[in-house]
């Protein structure tokens, strides 16, 4: 009698101290708060994540490359004014040379522009054209894995909200049982052990609730991290209206490893990496080409030499003035051999390039199988758990119904308590993970991720 006694105790204490661990985590979470969608969630992040913003400033950075190489085409153009002073023997007019000092004065404009360079410049241009592209593509690959890590921890959070559900739903069928129970016991229809046996189970059942709330709230804070927010305990989602889950339908991973090739970013990177690295390979041999350049300048200048009868300083800048226009041929013909050796890293690059693209579209097909497996086998694990639970269910009803006329102990009848519940929390598992495999096989074939 007096270990029974103990146990109620020991019930009465938990259930109060797991009362109040509700109560506090009420409070600190807070009950109403802005309850954010999938869609929110993904557009918030693609606006304020640090890796998206980086690789912003990155793309960013491959257009002004670009803008500078078209402008690299251009002719330049150089103005430039000098003063030069000196000190020391010079030609008399007399044709003798003595000590003294003269200033020269000087200005020029000069301007060249290349004519031929291998298509050098050309090359360039097309080269930093598809880096381009490739920064954007490589934008949107870190869009999309941001947009899969929240959908995965959103459906968490709903599978943590649903399992606490299930917990309180627990609690409260054995705080009916256990006041049931109880008028029996007095009534004289029960031992006083089934009824402290309920109470145990009830106990335990009020601290599954704050596991599972406590499990809700880490769920929730993961989130909000992984969008930066600033108070992730103003934080909380909407529950969506989930349609009723159909049967495993999708593509063949073929089919569907077919579609994501033309739309995968990471896919269309790699593709423009290998035009990339062909363009440079371009350039390094454009280096073993001869070279032509046009220049033209013009300038005057002004000279004075001490002891000696000069020009007015307008009249010398104005006779002096004068120009002229030339042409440059540059033909290489030993540079080291570092043309040549250029030119066979290039290839390897472009080898390189095109292994990484091979391992792109490896990753890709293997990610798809992947993909298609675990949702065929979260199908199959669902429909087996709506068999399960519909077994459960019915045998804890039956046992439910014998434990209220005495025909099985408070043992048998928690036991059948527990199977059932964990029948229904497998059943939630099932459900999450179909719907999250069937939405990464859809973002493989284009389509959007939402709920």
């Amino acid at each position: 009698m007096l270990r029974k006694s103990l146990i109620a105790l020991a019930c009465i204490i938990l259930i109060t101290l797991t009362t109040k661990a509700q109560d506090s985590l009420k409070q600190v979470w807070g009950e109403n708060k802005k309850q954010w969608s999938l869609l929110e969630c993904i557009n918030y992040a693609h606006e304020n994540n640090i890796t998206i913003q980086r690789q912003a400033i990155n793309t960013e950075y491959q257009e002004n490359v670009l803008k500078q190489s078209k402008r690299n085409q251009l002719p330049d153009l150089n103005a430039s004014i000098g003063a030069q002073y000196n000190s020391g023997f010079n030609w008399t007019e007399n044709g003798g040379a003595t000590l003294s000092n003269s200033q020269r004065y000087n200005s020029n404009l000069s301007s060249n522009v290349s004519v031929f360079e291998g298509l050098n410049k050309q090359n360039t241009i097309k080269r930093n054209k598809v880096d381009l592209l490739a920064a954007l593509e490589d934008m949107e690959k870190t869009k999309n894995d941001i947009g899969l890590q929240i959908t995965g921890h959103y459906l968490q959070i709903l599978f943590n909200k649903e399992l606490l559900n299930v917990a309180k739903e627990q609690y409260e069928t054995s705080q009916l049982q256990m006041d049931r129970t109880k008028k029996l016991v007095d009534a004289g229809s029960q031992a006083m052990g089934s009824y402290l046996e309920i109470k145990s189970q009830a106990a335990k059942e009020a601290l599954n609730v704050t596991q599972q709330e406590n499990a809700l709230a880490m769920s929730l804070l993961s989130l909000a991290q992984l969008l930066d927010l600033e108070r992730p305990i103003e934080f909380d989602i909407e529950t969506p209206e989930l349609p009723e889950l159909n049967a495993f339908t999708s593509d063949l991973p073929r089919n569907v490893y077919s579609t994501a090739l033309e739309i995968m970013p990471e896919i269309k990177s790699a593709n423009y990496k290998v035009s990339s690295s062909e363009y440079d390979l371009k350039i390094a041999k454009s280096y073993v080409y001869p070279s032509l350049s046009i220049g033209a300048n013009y300038g005057t200048s002004a000279y004075f030499l001490e002891g000696a009868t000069n020009g007015a300083f307008e009249d010398q800048w104005k006779d002096n003035r004068g120009g002229g226009i030339g042409a440059t041929l540059r033909i290489p013909i030993f540079n080291k051999l570092q043309a040549r050796n250029g030119i066979a890293n290039a290839k390897l690059s472009v080898l390189d390039a095109q292994y990484q693209l091979k391992q792109e579209k490896l990753t890709l097909r293997k990610s798809i199988q992947q993909a298609y497996a675990d949702a065929m086998a979260a199908y199959n694990n669902f429909l087996s758990s709506q068999e399960a639970v519909n077994s459960f269910a019915e045998s804890f009803r039956y046992t439910e119904k014998k434990f209220n006329v005495g025909l099985v102990n408070s043992v048998d009848y928690n036991v059948a308590k527990t199977d059932f519940t964990r029948a229904q929390s497998d059943l939630l598992q099932s459900k999450y993970e179909y719907i999250l495999r069937t939405k990464i096989l859809d973002f493989y074939k284009g389509i959007p991720i939402e709920l």
